[in-house]
């Protein structure tokens, strides 16, 4: 019985039954929480207490990480669970490039046996280098379009790679109900004879894009036959761009890392201001299949309180998971005194304009969230009725517990305001976009 064959047995008998996605939309600030960078301390108990606090992680796993750990990468899992039934717990995965560690060398073997990869004409040559690099390397790109061949089996790389990778990933940690693919592109970033007719393709062709999107669509297939029930969540970045046809794409996922919507200089909010933000943001929203886990991702400095709340307050003027890294090594979690915050659900829609002097504020059950965009200058808002600050010890002048009813906020900044008294929650508004 070949390899492949085998592994179709294994998967029909002992990974026949779908992973629980039940999933309960958590209350507001919703908190997620991206840790694939060196040190994987998945094991630290204090690490394991902030993740409970959480309502999505994602992580990067591989066989004989419990090696150089206190306990099995399944045992973390499982303690993050106990504190958080809820939690979605994502394992990282991408089909654009494999490493050469030793735990993926029968996908190497498999790859140069079946020549799937990249080349710059047909299959054969050096394969095109991967346009990332990283430990190790070096890294070339696979041709994650349908055209390469199928192997005996009659399985393309898509369909191989998701049973080699569940069954060797995901299986042996069942905690892991979630999958994390990087590089959801809507374009290449290389160039190479993409359809095998011996021409290299140009890799902005929306042509190529969409037999990019073919593959990858293939894949989020496999993986769903893999493992029913679970989620999809993808490295989306660029899917919000005013020019992104996400056509292709529509309903194929759950979920989506927007990767640097803030805080670098390649950030939306810093070549287009705060509006372009909320439209990368928002657009991406639209083509996200149930539950619609959008993960709004920051990058700052951790004492950088006033950009923080900026970035968390932009965040709560839609649905989506707040995250913050101190870098894109991504191998952080800070924790604020805003997550404390208990803002319960939403009772109004994600604002389309601004509510007054051109701040911007959404309503929850147990207080309100306000954002002053980037170039809005200081501004000075009055009330309805009296809120309190919130209690905390990191912004003592911010954070103090006070009652008010009017509220300065400078040039880039936020805050979250508690009721005095909380209010019932109807049904949580349907999403409104802004208009693109």
């Amino acid at each position: 019985m070949r390899f492949n064959r085998m592994i179709a047995v294994l998967l029909a008998g002992l990974l026949s039954s779908s992973i629980a996605s039940a999933f309960d939309p958590p209350p507001f600030p919703r908190i997620g929480a991206i840790l694939f960078g060196s040190p994987t301390k998945y094991d630290d108990p204090a690490l394991q207490a902030l993740l409970g606090h959480t309502s999505i992680a994602l992580f990067s796993y591989w066989p004989g990480w419990e090696t150089t750990h206190t306990q099995t990468f399944e045992q973390a899992m499982e303690a993050i669970k106990k504190l958080n039934p809820n939690i979605q717990l994502a394992i990282y995965s991408h089909i654009d490039a494999t490493s050469n560690d030793a735990p993926f060398q029968p996908v190497v073997a498999k790859l140069n046996a079946m020549h799937w990869s990249l080349y710059p004409s047909g299959t054969t040559g050096s394969p095109v280098p991967s346009f990332w690099s990283g430990g190790g390397g070096p890294f070339y790109t696979i041709n994650t379009t349908l055209f390469p061949a199928k192997d005996s089996d009659g399985h393309r790389y898509m369909d191989w790679y998701a049973a080699w990778f569940v069954s060797k990933l995901q299986h042996p940690n069942p905690s892991l109900n979630s999958f994390y693919i990087d590089n959801v592109f809507l374009q290449p970033r290389v160039t190479g004879d993409w359809d095998l007719d011996g021409v290299p393709d140009n890799p902005n062709d929306p042509t190529v894009g969409h037999w990019l999107h073919e593959g990858y669509n293939a894949y989020f297939s496999s993986l769903r036959a893999q493992q029913p029930g679970a989620y999809l969540i993808g490295n989306i970045a660029g899917w919000g761009a005013a020019g992104a046809n996400l056509t292709d794409y529509n309903g194929q996922l759950n979920g989506g890392f927007i990767e640097g919507i803030l805080g670098f200089t390649w950030s939306p909010e810093y070549w287009g201001g705060w509006q372009e933000m909320m439209n990368e943001y928002r657009k991406p929203i639209k083509a996200l299949a149930a539950p619609q886990l959008i993960m709004f991702a920051m990058v700052g400095s951790p004492t950088d309180y006033q950009t923080f709340r900026y970035g968390l307050a932009s965040c709560l003027m839609d649905n989506g998971y707040f995250v913050f890294s101190a870098s894109d090594a991504y191998n952080d979690l800070h924790w604020f005194d805003e997550y404390n915050a208990n803002l319960g659900t939403a009772t109004s829609a994600p604002p389309t304009s601004a509510w007054q002097n051109g701040v911007y504020r959404r309503d929850f059950s147990n207080g309100i969230a306000l954002v002053n965009p980037k170039g809005n200058g200081p501004r000075t808002v009055t009330l309805e009725t009296s809120y309190k600050r919130i209690s905390g010890a990191q912004v003592p002048t911010i954070n103090n517990g006070q009652t008010l009813n009017t509220v300065t906020l400078q040039d880039r900044d936020g805050i979250i305001l508690l009721r005095l008294q909380p209010i019932g929650a109807p049904k949580a508004p349907t999403h409104l976009s802004l208009s693109q």
